[in-house]
């Protein structure tokens, strides 16, 4: 049976004392540590949500400033490639130019060549004819000498 006297009040008094002082100088400083902890683990955890974010944007700019270097140099190369193109038609054009004109050169020193040569030959013929005809009007005309004038005639036309 239970007895209800004064030990039983001092008993309760006692473990509602033991409690309370458990209780302040146990488990608040147990609770302040705990979440100090919290709060040190959750500026943790938002310091690294930090990082990642910023290590994101910064692979983000790596990856379009990569991507600008790319086309910067495919559009360098292209420009290049057109320049190199545009020179080479130049000079392809620049050597055609002065083929066409060397070879008209080459005409019309061919030409002039080929008019010096007829003036040659027209003046050889004429001397030849002149020779020929004056010798025919000095000698004495008969049909072998005549003969012998137009073999030697025609031997020195050749």
């Amino acid at each position: 049976m239970l007895r209800l006297d004064i030990n039983l009040l001092f008993t309760i008094i006692n473990v509602l004392l033991m409690f309370i002082v458990v209780k302040v100088f146990l488990i608040r400083p147990v609770h302040k540590i705990l979440d100090k902890r919290r709060e040190e683990i959750g500026s943790k955890y938002a310091e690294a949500d930090r990082i990642t974010e910023e290590a994101l944007t910064s692979k983000k700019e790596y990856e379009e400033s990569i991507k600008n270097i790319e086309e910067e140099k495919e559009r360098r190369f292209a420009e290049a490639r057109n320049q190199a193109n545009s020179e080479y038609d130049r000079m392809i054009e620049q050597a055609r130019k002065e083929s066409d004109r060397i070879i008209a050169t080459a005409k019309k020193e061919a030409e002039e060549e080929r008019q010096i040569r007829l003036k040659k030959a027209n003046q050889e013929i004429t001397d030849i004819v002149a020779r020929a005809t004056e010798r025919i009007v000095t000698a004495d005309q008969n049909d072998d000498m005549n003969k012998e004038l137009y073999d030697r005639f025609l031997e020195q036309a050749k």
